[in-house]
Parts: C-alpha cells; structure tokens; sequence
C-alpha cells in the first residue's frame, strides 16, 4: 500500500497554477500538477494558495489553521514581494516566522525559489490600458529594475532556507534567462505559460525523488 504524505501550500499566485490566455482571462491549472504529485508520490496536497495575496495575508491563512489544527505532515511555503505593499523585512519576517510556526507543529516547511519575471512583457502588459509607460520607466528608472527588485525577494527565500535549514526547492535556475525566458510566461510576464509550470512541477519532482528516496 501507497505510504500517503499529507502537505498544505501556503503561497500566491504561482502556487495557485494562475495562467493568462490570450483574452487576459486567468485560469488555476495547479490541480492537474498535483494530481501527478500523488500518483507519483503519494503526496496529498491541499493548495490553499491564492491569486492576489500578500505574504501577511497568507501567514493569517496559515495561523487560522493552525487555530484549527494542521492535519498534515509536509507545507509548502512560497510568496513573492509585492512592493509597495510589502517591505523587504516584513517578507523576510514573516516568511520566517511561518517556517518556525509549522515546525512547532510538527510539520516539515519547504521552501521554494521564485520564477523570473520578464520585465519588458510585464511592463507592456501594466502599460496596455492607457497607462503612461514612460511615467512608469521614470518612475522604476530602468526596465530591469522590475526583474532585479522581484530576484531579491527570490534570494532572500534562498537565504532564509539556508540559515533555518528549511529545505529549498530551486524552481528559479530551471528557467532560462534572456529572451529565452518568454517561451516559458504568459503575456503578463509575470505567471509561467504551461511549459513553465511544467518547469516548476519537474523541479519538485526532482526534490522529491532524492528527498523521499
């Protein structure tokens, strides 16, 4: 019989599996990638990231289950900045904080790295509805900016696995970097298309072929 490992996923967005088609309708395809998680695996994971939220916000979702009791034995912790809305050391903070809630529960963390943004797909898709998008590159200073200010919130993920000895998921080196990377995000530059989150799903199953060997 399959030994069954039960996980939670506390993240945003990407954890979320959020796509953008070609009529800017998002779509949640995370389920089908967990499916073969559990066929693989045995892993049984409830997703309770959602599209949107701040890591605040996700850390409230993670101590209202914790109120309620964790029925789990594996959680996935994954949120990116969302500058100006959270600071770096408010990130650091309570990605920290939400590592050492689930170990005094008895609940294993993991922690992952995030998935580039493309700048110049992001910055035409927030410039497509008549926003200025010279007030906007006034504003940021260079177009790189967006993918280095969103690189240090991915670094500083890496740095706290490292100094709390949380296992890390590296989803960020299977992406490619330069122009290659846009064969890999949907048109808002900042989601992955299928073929990235198939990058992501390839990267936990990578993890957990040597984790649960």
């Amino acid at each position: 019989m399959k030994q069954i490992l039960r996980a939670k996923i506390y993240g945003d967005s990407i954890m979320k599996g959020t796509i953008l088609d070609a009529g800017y309708r998002y779509h949640a395809i995370m389920n089908e990638y967990l499916i073969k998680l559990y066929d693989r695996f045995g892993i049984e994971a409830e997703n309770r990231a959602r599209f949107g939220i701040t890591v605040q916000r996700g850390h409230s979702i993670l101590l209202r289950d914790i109120d309620e009791g964790l029925d789990c034995e594996l959680a996935l912790v994954e949120f990116g900045g969302h500058l100006p809305l959270t600071s770096m050391a408010d990130f650091k903070q309570n990605i920290a904080a939400m590592t050492e809630e689930l170990r005094a529960q008895g609940v294993q963390p993991i922690m992952m790295t995030l998935p580039p943004i493309e700048p110049n797909r992001y910055l035409d898709f927030v410039s497509r509805n008549g926003n200025s998008r010279e007030n906007i590159l006034k504003w940021l200073g260079y177009v790189e900016k967006i993918y280095e200010t969103h690189k240090s919130y991915s670094d500083a993920v890496a740095e706290i696995a490292q100094e709390r000895m949380v296992p890390l998921v590296d989803v960020r080196s299977a992406f490619p970097s330069g122009d290659a990377l846009g064969e890999y995000m949907c048109i808002d530059g900042v989601h992955p298309d299928k073929k990235g989150y198939q990058l992501i799903a390839d990267s936990f199953a990578s993890f957990f072929e040597k984790a649960l060997a």
